[in-house]
């Protein structure tokens, strides 16, 4: 019998896969070797099922976020920290691609509950923020629109990794495309791309 943590594995990648309207629960406890009754005793219905997939992934990623606030004191590196905290680890692919669906599809299925999970990431890029500009160090910057070029970018490069081999395929000879950054590289150039637009010169 699969965990729970197993259960939502599955799931995850099913909403994934074929988004919110397109994911199917008798397709999901299927492929976990359950039936639905067992898949609804466990976890619940097909809302229950996708808020436990988001409220894991955005705990896991609170979790680390407190932990980097207390241990980086500097305001660039906290920011650095912050963008690769965004795409390493907690599933990062369905996580990238969950929310992708969520922004073309205005967020219409993300669940209430998820809500405020989503309003602390935000809250730690102002601490952030706020420490920066108390130093004199960074200009004052409306810490949701940092939020979401970092998320919209991350989220991109997580999630086009194919587009971007076809592209380097064809593109012209003696062009170079660094295509293969891993998420955690390439999080931490975009957060350096966008602090030289928040740093005081």
């Amino acid at each position: 019998m699969p965990s729970n943590d197993e259960l939502l594995d599955i799931a995850a990648q099913a909403f994934a896969d074929r988004g919110y309207a397109g994911a199917r629960v008798d397709e999901i406890a299927k492929a976990a070797g359950v039936n639905k009754a067992t898949l609804y005793y466990r976890i619940g219905d097909k809302d229950a099922l996708y808020s436990a997939v988001l409220k894991r992934i955005f705990s896991a990623k609170i979790v680390r976020m407190d932990a980097m606030l207390e241990a980086v004191e500097d305001a660039e590196q906290r920011l650095v920290t912050f963008a690769t905290i965004l795409v390493d680890s907690e599933h990062p692919q369905h996580f990238t691609t969950i929310m992708l669906r969520e922004i073309a599809d205005g967020g219409r299925n993300l669940p209430d509950d998820v809500l405020p999970l989503m309003a602390r990431t935000i809250g730690t890029l102002e601490k952030t923020i706020a420490q920066g500009v108390a130093e004199e160090r960074f200009n004052p910057v409306n810490p949701f629109l940092l939020h979401m070029m970092l998320v919209g970018a991350c989220a991109l490069y997580a999630a086009n990794g194919p587009i971007r081999r076809r592209v380097a395929k064809l593109a012209p000879k003696g062009t170079s495309l660094n295509i293969d950054l891993s998420l955690h590289n390439a999080a931490e150039a975009i957060a350096n791309i966008l602090l030289d637009g928040v740093r005081k010169q």
